[in-house]
């Protein structure tokens, strides 16, 4: 919604109540809107009656990117169907739009973005909850340490009981790591990250993150020896060496342990040089720089990779 091209509360067509009809533009211009593809949802019955029973009803719908590459481009555009707008979604809306610190610059958005959906975790509302978990889990895994001891478990732990929920399963697990605080919520992280880091689940990277945070060394310690399995697929272990980059990201105390793993990864092979290099390029980490030397040489290193450690050993001023 913040980034769209336009934004429109639509309503039913006058001679179809099966088209929506744009009622009202929030942003954007009336030459905008002509210049788009006709809206292209049909109104569902479920829709249409509802708009019987409130003919004051509208529909919020977006026009914009739905996508971006890794510069930031957009790569598509198309209409979206974001919800029926309600009192409190109206209320939702209008706080959303007043938040001028979210249209900052990336850190100080993805900080100010996780605070105002974190509003929203236990709101009543199924949407907006829905709404604040999909920002939240977007947002990168520094900007949701503010969240730490703040969530109830119960309330993370109703995301695994459906499979329509299983979209938000990972940034639940995300979150229950962060609450080392409450025991019910220990408990169920150091139940299930020891054998989804060993195995490689599809939530690998959540669970190693959330072990990270609540068991520390003993935890890094269960992904070395990942790591160190044979037949580590190279999804899996990507998501392994991610994990230990972000959590010694937020905690500086354990990055000592986590260079260990990292200089000999480095050592018996330069499948995850890109990842490593980025993490110590963020940490100002120069104990590497004599490994990675090494591979500017390498004609078997990738175009990507290489650039990534030549700022590193090289930062451009």
């Amino acid at each position: 919604m913040i980034t769209a091209d336009v934004v429109v509360l639509a309503v039913p067509a006058p001679d179809s109540a099966f088209e929506f009809t744009p009622l009202q533009i929030v942003r954007g211009t009336q030459d905008d809107l002509e210049r788009l593809p006709e809206i292209p949802f049909l109104i569902d019955s479920t829709t249409r009656a509802a708009f019987r029973a409130d003919p004051e009803m509208t529909v919020l719908l977006t026009y914009g990117t739905v996508a971006k590459d890794g510069a930031g481009r957009g790569l598509s555009r198309k209409w979206t169907r974001i919800f029926t707008l309600t009192p409190e979604r109206k209320k939702f809306l209008d706080a959303l739009w007043a938040e001028a610190e979210l249209r900052q610059d990336r850190t100080t958005a993805s900080d100010a973005r996780v605070a105002y959906f974190a509003r929203y975790l236990s709101h009543e509302d199924r949407v907006l909850r829905d709404t604040a978990l999909i920002e939240i889990d977007r947002a990168p895994y520094p900007s949701i340490q503010m969240l730490r001891n703040s969530v109830a478990a119960d309330e993370l732990l109703r995301e695994f009981d459906s499979l329509s929920r299983m979209s938000f399963v990972p940034v639940a697990i995300r979150l229950l790591g962060l609450q080392v605080d409450d025991d019910k919520a220990t408990q169920i992280v150091r139940s299930r990250y020891p054998r989804s880091v060993l195995l490689g689940s599809g939530y690998a990277y959540d669970w190693a993150l959330a072990g990270i945070s609540v068991d520390g060394p003993d935890a890094i310690a269960a992904v070395d020896a990942a790591l160190g399995s044979a037949n580590l697929k190279q999804d899996h272990k990507r998501s392994l060496i991610r994990a230990l980059a972000d959590s010694g990201t937020v905690s500086p105390a354990i990055r000592d342990q986590i260079i260990r793993i990292f200089s000999r990864e480095l050592e018996q092979d330069h499948s995850s040089a890109l990842e490593i290099a980025i993490a110590m390029r963020n940490w100002n980490e120069i104990r590497l720089d004599s490994q990675f030397a090494p591979l500017l040489e390498n004609e078997d290193v990738d175009p990507v990779t290489r650039f990534v450690i030549q700022t590193k050993l090289a930062p451009i001023e």
